[in-house]
């Protein structure tokens, strides 16, 4: 619970250990967003939302910045599966002319200092290697490869991790960890060609 904002009564409720009530409500019925709540048997101060699916459009972007101005930094607020990558993803609209703007005080830079990356999967082709790169809060991002296993006929897609990064990895890092693996030092295609020369 947000201590600062949880009252005498939800303190001696003795409801923490309750399940929450999760209601559901669709923003726009036509894209797949809505507002997911839990609402704590114990109080407010440990409710938490989570906006699913916005997406770039300044109604979210309102609606993001009421329910952090309601909820607080005390209280958990998610972004759930969001459509942009950074304010950048905003790019010039001239029917939102100052959308980039708002994007940029509503998600990055508002009050508790934005919102923090704490789940992401992110697929990536390098070389011509399937690669994918895992970032899971509070960890570094986690850099994987799959390589081909056939000791059961058919291929099977066996991640093998190449090593973390700090920074959000860029194809050009998984191209450097290939290159230094034994297994990835020929690309797919050789690899194959050499399997059926076998």
């Amino acid at each position: 619970p947000a201590k600062s904002l949880q009252t005498e009564e939800e303190k001696k409720s003795g409801k923490e250990a309750f399940p929450p009530e999760v209601k559901a409500q669709d923003i726009w019925d036509f894209d797949g967003s809505a507002i997911v709540t839990a609402e704590a048997a114990s109080g407010p101060s440990s409710d938490v939302q989570a906006m699913v699916f916005p997406n770039t459009d300044v109604k979210y972007l309102k609606d993001i910045g009421t329910i952090h101005e309601t909820f607080g930094k005390e209280r958990l607020f998610l972004l759930v599966n969001p459509f942009w990558r950074n304010v950048e993803s905003w790019g010039f609209n001239i029917l939102a002319p100052n959308a980039k703007k708002m994007a940029q005080e509503a998600i990055f830079d508002c009050e508790g200092g934005g919102f923090k990356e704490t789940y992401v999967l992110s697929r990536f082709s390098a070389r011509g290697e399937d690669c994918v790169a895992l970032k899971a809060y509070p960890n570094d991002w986690e850099l994987f490869a799959y390589l081909e296993d056939y000791s059961f006929g058919n291929p099977v897609q066996t991640p093998i991790r190449l090593g973390s990064s700090k920074e959000s990895p860029k194809a050009s890092t998984f191209t450097d960890l290939l290159n230094e693996r034994e297994e990835f030092k020929m690309n797919k295609t050789m690899r194959l060609l050499n399997r059926n020369k076998s």
